[in-house]
């Protein structure tokens, strides 16, 4: 019937905690994040009634739509990425970047990768300061692309 790999003895299904995000162009400190959220894509439907004969709709596809993509890690000082998101959101400049997301194993090799096309930042939003807490400050950077694939 399928694949039964996750039943096998010594099977661990991956975690979702070790992962790499590398944007074309940045080093390997701009690529350093906690969190990543959105990859995600919806086909949505439209509806026709058939012609002549009101008993029947149809559904047909429509394109696919594709969530924002969100970041989140520590706040660098003097990083590209950062100057990038700026020079979009201050000073309406676009460069968009291709994004490699990967889920690694334990062993620091690939389960699975995705390749994330013409991204370009559309927020930025540093997480709440507050003077009783001693947490690190977080940026959200939050990206439009054009689509991901499966690598």
């Amino acid at each position: 019937m399928g694949d039964d790999s996750f039943f096998k003895p010594g099977y661990n299904p991956p975690t979702a905690f070790y992962f790499s995000v590398k944007f074309a162009g940045f080093d390997d400190m701009d690529s350093s994040f906690q969190e990543v959220s959105g990859l995600k894509v919806t086909i949505g439907t439209e509806e026709k009634k058939e012609g002549g004969d009101n008993n029947f709709v149809h559904h047909l596809p429509t394109p696919p739509k594709f969530d924002d993509l969100v970041l989140k890690r520590c706040l660098l000082y003097n990083s590209k990425l950062n100057k990038w998101c700026r020079d979009a959101i201050e000073d309406f400049k676009f460069d968009p970047k291709d994004i490699k997301l990967a889920l690694l194993g334990a062993n620091g090799g690939n389960l699975a990768s995705w390749t994330i096309v013409k991204a370009f930042p559309i927020s930025w939003e540093l997480s709440t300061l507050n003077s009783t807490s001693n947490q690190l400050a977080i940026e959200t950077l939050t990206l439009k692309y054009r689509l991901f694939r499966k690598d």
